[in-house]
C-alpha cells in the first residue's frame, strides 16, 4: 500500500510542498525569494534536513514559485525537474509577467509586463526536463507527471498513485472559496482543459500553490460553470 504524507510549508502568500513517500522526499515548488532559511527551518521541523530530499519539483517558472530554488539545490544537492517549455525561463532567470483573468490583475499585469520588477531571479540549470505525460518512478515515487498548460504554457502538475495532485498555479484558492480560477493565465482555454485533464485523472485532493487544498466537486463546479463562458 502506498502511503504518502502531504506536508504544506506557507511561505507568505505561496505554498511549498513537501512529500514524503516510500522512505524519500520530493519538493514541490521553492516559493518567494528571501525565505530560504525559513523553507530551510519548515524542512527541519518535518524531519528532513537538505541533504535529505530526493528530488525538486517546479510546476512552472514564476518568481514567487522558484524564489528559493537556487538556494535550495544548492544546499540540498537534489536535481530540479522541470518542463522544457519553461526551462529557458529557469536558465535564463527571467520569464514573462502572465496575463491577468479580472480587472484588478490585468491592470497588475500591465504594470508588470511595462516595468517587469517581479520576473528576475537567480537563475539554475534544471537537472530533468520534462517534455511530455510521465512518471517519477525512477525517483521511487509513485507520482505521474502531467502537462497542465493555461497559466503559463509549460505549467505541469504531479498527481501521485494515493490521489493527491500538485498544480501550482493551474488551480488558485485564495480571493473566491468557491471556485478555483487563478487570477492570472495566459490562455483560458486551454487552462480549462488542462482542468478536464485532472478531472478524468486520479486525483481526488489538489493542491495549488495559493491557498489551501480543495476536492474534486470544486473543481468539477469551477470547470462547469467556466466552460459556459470560455469552451
Amino acid at each position: 500500500m502506498i502511503m504518502t504524507e502531504v506536508i504544506p510549508i506557507k511561505l507568505a502568500y505561496s505554498r511549498v510542498y513537501l512529500v514524503k513517500e516510500n522512505g524519500k522526499n520530493l519538493i514541490v515548488d521553492a516559493g518567494l525569494p528571501g525565505k530560504s532559511g525559513l523553507l530551510i527551518k519548515k524542512l527541519k521541523e518535518n524531519g528532513v534536513n537538505p541533504e535529505d530530499i530526493d528530488l525538486i519539483v517546479i510546476t512552472h517558472v514564476h518568481y514567487d514559485h522558484i524564489g528559493n530554488l537556487a538556494c535550495l539545490k544548492e544546499a540540498s544537492k537534489s536535481p530540479v525537474l522541470v518542463s522544457e517549455q519553461e526551462s529557458a525561463y529557469l536558465i535564463k532567470g527571467k520569464s514573462p509577467v502572465p496575463s491577468g483573468t479580472n480587472v484588478f490583475t490585468k491592470l497588475l499585469s500591465g504594470i508588470g509586463k511595462k516595468f517587469n520588477p517581479l520576473n528576475g531571479y537567480k537563475a539554475v540549470k534544471p537537472d530533468v526536463i520534462f517534455s511530455d505525460f510521465g512518471t517519477l518512478k525512477e525517483f521511487g515515487f509513485s507520482a505521474s507527471l502531467i502537462p497542465t498548460p493555461g497559466h503559463t504554457s509549460g505549467s505541469i502538475s504531479l498527481v501521485f498513485g494515493s490521489g493527491e495532485a500538485f498544480v501550482g498555479d493551474t488551480c488558485f484558492r485564495v480571493y473566491n472559496r468557491k471556485s478555483v480560477f487563478p487570477v492570472f493565465a495566459n490562455d483560458i482555454p486551454t487552462l480549462l482543459k488542462s482542468w478536464r485533464t485532472l478531472l478524468d485523472s486520479e486525483a481526488r485532493i489538489f493542491y495549488p500553490g495559493h491557498g489551501n487544498a480543495f476536492g474534486r466537486d470544486l473543481l468539477l463546479q469551477s470547470y462547469e460553470k467556466l466552460s459556459l463562458k470560455y469552451i
